[in-house]
């Protein structure tokens, strides 16, 4: 039996992302009960009475971005403590702020503020590392977002058993299964984070429960460095060493690496996080996405936190990304249609969604985004992918849906108080900037 059509996207010009990179002009986009029914090209159509219909004329459609790695719960320290290098940043602003607030309620509205900016900009799906995950998945969920919410872990040595740490795994996992939106994942912090044996531990974890584990690799050179003094192998060989690359994982900056370790990455499909703007305000370097892609790794964009960013509009941060590939490799080394497919289907590759999002195609979930083409920016339009990786920002989308439902319309908020939002984050940040200025005086 025919699934009733509930929603009707149609006017603008669609790009699939499928394997043929299909562009579909007047395109109509049919939606039934959250997935794609139909794509198809009709000049001057007009939605039938009675059906829901939402107009994209003037706009180039496309699936809904991914965001490969954020730290939502972070976006109430936007701009607490900019122009200071990694370390110092750290540990005299961000741990000790993060120690006196990290709490529920300051992940959950921090995550609400950064799903409102995500939606605003067109990301539909974001990949997250924070504490109190399950309170960053109740948020996305009240958003309407698709998210992968990752658990993170530090170890501290002696304080807490490794049986107590996966009976929290577990009620982590039971709490964010009733999210339909939403899945959760493993986020051990990084290779200096957890000692080898909880390595393991959380390696054979995923393994029995099939779980993505989302961390940060190779992302300054005294990590390395030190990795290096310590194990005598770089840290892409010693995680190779412990089984990390046979499970479905992420990893975001990858900065710092040899030759070898660019082989290793390639030959074993792992994904990997460009995050460009985060590590050039942090100094830490540009990320070798050409050499990593033609070794065969799976590359996506991410904003990282708006505590080192400061923003979550991967529209802009394609524009830099791609641009810092052309100063690495040369012009065109990283194309824009190549970076479209970072945002789109090889980022939900890298999360291992590529089944369920990535690309507007029949069956799959209806996460998309109308692009207006309607600025002085937009004339004349020749290549509507360099369009969007050269010209467009996030304040140009106009629509956004995830699972078929209208988030934003016309610019328009439907599901949350925009104005709350904004308005209990002001408040926080009059609170966080007291605290901080404090510390400092310490």
């Amino acid at each position: 039996m025919k699934t009733r059509t509930d929603l009707i996207v149609w006017g603008g010009t669609a790009l699939t992302m499928d394997d043929n990179l299909r562009i579909v002009e007047h395109a109509v986009i049919k939606i039934g009960q959250g997935k794609i029914q139909e794509i198809s090209s009709k000049k001057g159509f007009r939605p039938p009475a009675g059906v829901k219909n939402l107009d994209a004329s003037n706009c180039l459609l496309l699936p809904g971005l991914v965001n490969g790695h954020t730290h939502t719960g972070m976006s109430l320290l936007r701009g607490i403590a900019d122009d200071l290098p990694l370390y110092e940043w750290l540990n005299h602003h961000i741990f000790p702020l993060e120690r006196a607030l990290g709490k529920k309620d300051f992940v959950a509205l921090g995550t609400e503020l950064a799903c409102l900016e995500m939606l605003r900009s067109g990301t539909t799906t974001f990949n997250d590392m924070y504490y109190f995950e399950e309170a960053a998945a109740e948020a996305a969920h009240r958003m309407g977002i698709r998210a992968i919410c990752g658990q993170t872990h530090l170890e501290i040595s002696g304080v807490e058993k490794s049986s107590e740490v996966f009976k929290k795994f577990d009620l982590f996992f039971k709490t964010v299964s009733k999210f339909p939106r939403v899945q959760g994942a493993l986020a051990p912090h990084s290779i200096y984070g957890l000692s080898e044996s909880l390595w393991k531990e959380m390696i054979a974890y995923a393994e029995r429960n099939d779980l993505l584990i989302h961390t940060h690799l190779a992302e300054t050179p005294k990590e390395c460095h030190e990795i290096i003094k310590q194990r005598g192998v770089s840290p892409v060989k010693w995680f190779e060493s412990i089984g990390l690359w046979d499970q479905k994982v992420i990893c975001a900056h990858a900065v710092e690496l040899s030759d070898d370790d660019i082989k290793l990455l390639g030959r074993n499909q792992v994904g990997i996080v460009f995050n460009p703007e985060s590590n050039l305000k942090l100094g830490n370097g540009i990320c070798p996405v050409v050499e990593l892609r033609a070794q065969g790794a799976v590359l996506s964009f991410g904003t990282d936190s708006t505590a080192s960013n400061n923003n979550l509009d991967l529209l802009q941060e394609v524009d830099t990304g791609t641009k810092i590939q052309a100063f690495k490799y040369g012009v065109g080394k990283l194309s824009a249609v190549e970076s479209v497919k970072m945002l789109t289907i090889e980022g939900a590759r890298a999360l291992h969604l590529e089944k369920l999002i990535g690309s507007l195609e029949m069956g799959k979930e209806a996460d998309i985004i109308a692009v207006s083409l309607k600025g002085p920016h937009c004339f004349p339009l020749y290549d509507p992918y360099s369009h969007l990786v050269y010209s467009a920002t996030g304040a140009d989308v106009l629509h956004t849906l995830v699972g078929g439902k209208i988030l934003m319309k016309n610019r328009k908020m439907m599901l949350c108080d925009e104005n709350d939002i904004l308005n209990r984050a002001q408040k926080w940040g009059l609170k966080i900037a007291r605290l901080n200025a404090k510390f400092q005086k310490a």
